[in-house]
């Protein structure tokens, strides 16, 4: 079911943990993993991965156009699926104020951009797959209060659209979930 969930706890509480028995990275050694009511040991693991779009705080992007960031070079999407992504990661403004637009190459792991000008790509990137769940991990850790802000503003308006889970222990994040869980 969509929703936007949060789980936030102190380093070692295992927020890591529940993130890796979620992608099928770990087996539970009791209990069981439900994904929309079926256990996740009876799915195939790779189907449900592929419909994963995850954000980390240790992104890459590649020495490559925003467009083939975004799109990881696949040609199948169109500009449309773009500019959808765009648009959800707040990424309009800084499109239309380049030059060259998405053909605007961002340096050697993204060094022509800011830190949150990389997060958003990279959100773009995770959502144009149309995820079935979005994971965020600790995305806004390195960036400013105020850029930190802007993002959280940006992933509340999606709650609608996906399922977002997010794991943070920045309280900025807990004011737009709707699901809270404190490990």
């Amino acid at each position: 079911s969509q929703g936007f969930f949060l789980v936030t706890g102190p380093t070692g509480s295992g927020k890591t943990t529940i993130l890796d028995l979620l992608v099928g990275l770990h087996i539970p050694d009791q209990g069981r993993v439900l994904i929309d009511g079926f256990d996740l040991q009876n799915l195939d693991i790779a189907a449900w991965r592929s419909r994963i779009g995850y954000v980390s705080q240790d992104l890459s992007l590649l020495h490559d156009t925003i467009r083939n960031n975004i799109t990881l070079g696949d040609e199948s999407y169109t500009d449309k699926d773009i500019d959808k992504v765009i648009s959800e990661a707040g990424l309009k403004e800084l499109i239309n104020s380049l030059p060259d637009g998405l053909e605007t190459n961002v340096g050697e792991r993204g060094g022509k951009l800011s830190g949150g000008q990389r997060q958003r790509i990279a959100l773009a990137r995770a959502l144009i797959a149309k995820p079935a769940l979005l994971i965020l991990d600790e995305v806004t850790s390195a960036l400013d209060p105020e850029t930190e802000k802007r993002i959280c503003a940006n992933i509340s308006k999606l709650a609608g659209k996906y399922t977002i889970l997010t794991i943070t222990h920045r309280p900025v994040w807990s004011k737009i979930a709707n699901i809270l869980y404190d490990v």
